[in-house]
């Protein structure tokens, strides 16, 4: 294996891998647009002056299928990053190595400096040369507070022990439930508040949800739709499915690019467009919220720049 070959070899395989990505998210979208309706219905207390919302789905929530999907996307992200440090550390024909050292050659991930000084010493990072080091460091979690790494490192650890990734549906903190089902007092709610019951939490049927509470009592109230979204619980935290895939995909194309030698084009391209849609997201947010939609409207344009570049760098990995 040569490197002026290799490149070509995991772009592709990076290329495939962010296709699978995106093809993931798309399903997901599909199975929670099409297969499943998940409502909040509200029980009104004697009084009228409280609303409980319990969770009533209908259809499979998350089918296995798609967390076998995605810890298989997030192993093989986690093993590119092998693969391709593997290459660049073995570039040299003329460099001998033993299978012990074959063995420890892994991609480094760092959670503090002493860890990453107790890695930097060894042959497969001493032979990339000081340079690609440095840029190696300078995307290390404790560098950059970044938590896609530690998740790409202890996942590859759990699949190795047989323990799957858990999904759940949660309610998409993107896109608020605007509880336009409720008739409240003539006079009006008086003051008013609506919470989640806990944090929150996964959807289950007969979870109770969101509270809605009011000084004058509310006349009646209908069931909402719950927006969704999937998420990954990862340690004690549940993160969003395709935060955690897009944070993935500009992690191994940036790793790839330093080890490559290359300018992160296709990791910029990425971090651009993905800035750009969670700007989106929040603007849309905000207009729910405060029902002002001019962000919105601006960032949604056909004349924004969206990551124009996205498209043509996604193109040179094909």
């Amino acid at each position: 294996m040569t490197k002026s070959k290799e490149p070509s070899r995991l772009f592709k395989r990076i290329g495939l891998l962010m296709q699978e990505s995106f093809d993931f998210i798309g399903e997901s979208a599909d199975h929670h647009k099409n297969k499943i309706r998940v409502l909040a219905v509200p029980r009104l207390e004697p009084d009228r002056r409280r609303a409980v919302y319990f969770v009533r789905a209908r259809g499979e929530l998350v089918p296995v299928e798609l967390e076998h999907k995605l810890s298989g996307i997030l192993f093989q992200a986690r093993a590119t990053l092998d693969r391709a440090i593997f290459a660049a550390a073995h570039a040299d024909p003329n460099e001998t190595w033993t299978e012990s050292e074959n063995a420890r050659t892994s991609f480094p991930i760092a959670t503090t400096e002493a860890h990453w000084d107790a890695l930097r010493d060894r042959k497969h990072l001493v032979a990339l040369g000081k340079k690609t080091v440095g840029k190696l460091r300078e995307i290390q979690p404790f560098v950059t507070g970044a938590s896609i790494p530690v998740i790409l490192n202890d996942l590859h650890r759990f699949d190795k022990h047989r323990d799957p990734l858990s999904l759940f549906l949660i309610a998409d903190p993107q896109f608020p439930m605007p509880f336009n089902h409720i008739v409240d007092h003539p006079a009006g709610p008086g003051e008013w508040w609506i919470d989640f019951v806990q944090p929150n939490p996964p959807l289950a049927p007969g979870l109770e949800l969101v509270e809605r509470r009011t000084t004058n009592p509310m006349m009646s109230a209908g069931p909402e739709d719950i927006p969704v979204t999937l998420a990954a619980r990862i340690g004690e935290d549940l993160v969003d499915v395709q935060d955690l895939l897009w944070d993935a995909m500009e992690y191994v194309s940036r790793a790839a690019e330093i080890l490559e030698g290359q300018k992160p084009t296709v990791a910029d391209a990425f971090a651009a467009y993905f800035a750009a849609e969670r700007r989106q997201l929040a603007a849309f947010q905000r207009g729910m919220l405060e029902d002002d939609w001019d962000e919105w409207l601006r960032l949604s344009g056909s004349a924004v720049n969206r990551g124009a570049s996205f498209r043509s760098a996604r193109a040179e990995l094909h």
